[in-house]
C-alpha cells in the first residue's frame, strides 16, 4: 500500500515524475537489498525487540512523508524519508516463515503452512494496490500513506505479542552453533583447550545456498518481465484494465498453486524440486511468448500467464523451506530474508531487461530472453547444488 501514495505524494510536491520514480526507486531498493542486515539483527537480538524498533521506524518516516506531502516539501527531502523508510522496513513476512518453521517442525505440515502463508502474501499483492488506488480516487496522498504506518505498527505489534513469538530465543552471539563442525575440538579430560579460531562461512559462501537461491532469482526475473511484458501488450488507457485484470490472473494462479502445492505429499531433496519446478516455471514463461507470436490473442496469452502463474508460488515456497535447512539455529532469519532478496533482484533485472527488449523486438521476444537467462541460471544452480557441501564436517 506504499507505493501508489508514495509516487503520487512525490509527484504532487515535486511536480516532476521523474523524481517521484527515483523516490520509489530508493524506497525499493533500501527495503530490498538492506533486508539481510536487518534480519541479521533479529537473528541476533530477538524477534520481538528489532521487529518494534524497525516498525516504529518505518511508521515515523511514512508519516514523515505524509506530512511533506500536505507541506509540499521539496522533492529531494521526500526522496531521503522515502529511501530512510526503506532501510527501517520491518521484515514481517521473513520473521513469520521462521515462526512458521518453528511452530510446524514436521516437513509436511511446514509445507502446508509456506503453501498458506504463500497465498496469503499473494492475496495482500492483489488487495494492496487495489486499495490504494481506491483510495486515492478518494483521498489526498498524504491521508492514504498515514494507513500503511499504521498498519505496520499494528501488525507489528500484534505479531510480536502473539503467544508464538513471545518464546522466541534471542540468537546467540556466540556458541558452537557459529562455529563449523570440522573446527570444535575434541580433547581429552583435563587437557586444556584452545578456543576456535575459525568461523563458519557466510552463508552467500556456501555453494549449496547459492544454489537454492538462483531459482528464486528465476521467479523474480519472470515475474518482472511479465510486469513490462503484459501491459505493453495491451497498450493504451483502453488496455489497462486488461493488463490489470491479466496480472491478476497471474497472482490468482500462483495462489492456487500455492495451495494444490502445499496439499501434495511430495518427497525429495528441498535443493533438487526448487530447480526443477523452476525449470517448468521458465518452459510455461516461455511458451507464453508462443503464443503471444503465434496467435496474437489476448485470451490465449492470459490463459497460458495462468498456467505459469501455477507454477510461482511452488518455487518461493520450496526455496523457503530449503533456506531454512541452511539457516540452522542463529540464522534463521537471514537465510529466509535472502529468499526475498534473491527474487527481489531477479524482478528488477527481469522489468529492465524486457524494456530493453519489448522496444528492440517485441513482447513475444522478451518472453524468449527471460526464458534463456532462466535455463542458463538453472543449469549453475544445479552445478552449484551438486558440488560437495562445506558444511559437511570432515573427520
Amino acid at each position: 500500500m506504499v507505493i501508489l501514495p508514495l509516487f503520487f505524494a512525490v509527484q504532487a510536491t515535486s511536480g516532476s515524475v521523474a523524481t517521484a520514480g527515483i523516490a520509489v526507486a530508493a524506497y525499493g531498493v533500501t527495503a530490498s537489498f538492506l533486508a539481510p542486515l536487518r534480519a541479521q539483527l533479529i537473528d541476533r537480538h530477538g524477534r520481538q525487540f528489532v521487529l518494534l524498533v524497525l516498525a516504529l521506524a518505518f511508521g515515523g518516516f511514512i508519516a514523515a512523508m505524509a506530512l511533506g506531502a500536505f507541506a509540499s516539501w521539496p522533492g529531494i527531502v521526500m526522496v531521503v524519508l522515502a529511501a530512510l523508510a526503506g532501510c527501517v522496513a520491518p521484515p514481517i513476512g521473513p520473521s513469520m516463515r521462521v515462526a512458521w518453521a518453528e511452530l510446524a517442525p514436521q516437513p509436511a505440515l511446514l509445507r502446508k503452512a509456506l503453501s498458506f502463508d504463500s497465498v496469503v502474501e499473494e492475496l495482500l499483492y492483489l488487495v494492496g494496490p487495489a486499495a490504494s488506488g481506491f483510495a486515492l480516487a478518494v483521498f489526498a496522498p498524504g491521508w492514504v500513506l498515514l494507513v500503511p504506518a499504521i498498519l505496520v505498527i499494528a501488525g507489528t505489534v500484534m505479531f510480536v505479542t502473539s503467544p508464538a513469538i513471545r518464546r522466541d530465543s534471542v540468537g546467540k552471539k556466540s556458541s558452537d552453533a557459529d562455529v563449523a563442525p570440522d573446527q570444535k575440538p575434541s580433547v581429552a579430560p583435563g587437557v586444556a583447550s584452545t578456543p576456535p579460531t575459525r568461523r563458519r562461512p557466510t552463508l552467500l559462501g556456501n555453494p549449496h545456498f547459492l544454489g537454492l537461491l538462483m531459482p528464486a532469482v528465476v521467479a523474480g526475473l519472470i515475474s518482472g518481465n511479465l510486469t513490462i511484458a503484459v501491459p505493453a501488450a495491451f497498450p493504451g488507457t483502453s488496455g489497462a484494465a486488461a493488463a490489470g485484470i491479466v496480472l491478476g490472473l497471474f497472482a490468482g494462479g500462483s495462489a492456487v498453486g500455492g495451495l494444490i502445492f502445499g496439499a501434495l505429499p511430495l518427497a525429495g531433496r528441498p535443493r533438487a524440486q526448487v530447480i526443477l519446478i523452476a525449470l517448468i516455471l521458465s518452459g510455461l514463461s516461455t511458451l507464453v511468448g508462443v503464443t503471444s507470436a503465434l496467435t496474437g490473442n489476448g485470451f490465449g496469452m492470459a490463459a497460458a500467464i495462468v498456467v505459469t502463474g501455477l507454477f510461482f508460488s511452488p518455487v518461493m515456497i520450496v526455496a523457503y523451506v530449503g533456506a531454512n535447512d541452511f539457516g540452522g539455529e542463529t540464522r534463521k532469519t537471514e537465510s529466509t530474508t535472502w529468499v526475498n532478496t534473491s527474487h527481489n533482484i531477479g524482478g528488477a533485472a527481469g522489468s529492465a531487461v524486457a524494456g530493453f527488449v519489448i522496444q528492440a523486438s517485441g513482447v513475444p521476444q522478451s518472453f524468449f530472453v527471460a526464458g534463456a537467462i532462466s535455463v542458463a541460471l538453472l543449469v549453475a544452480a544445479w552445478f552449484l547444488a551438486s558440488r560437495p557441501d562445506p558444511t559437511r564436517a570432515r573427520l
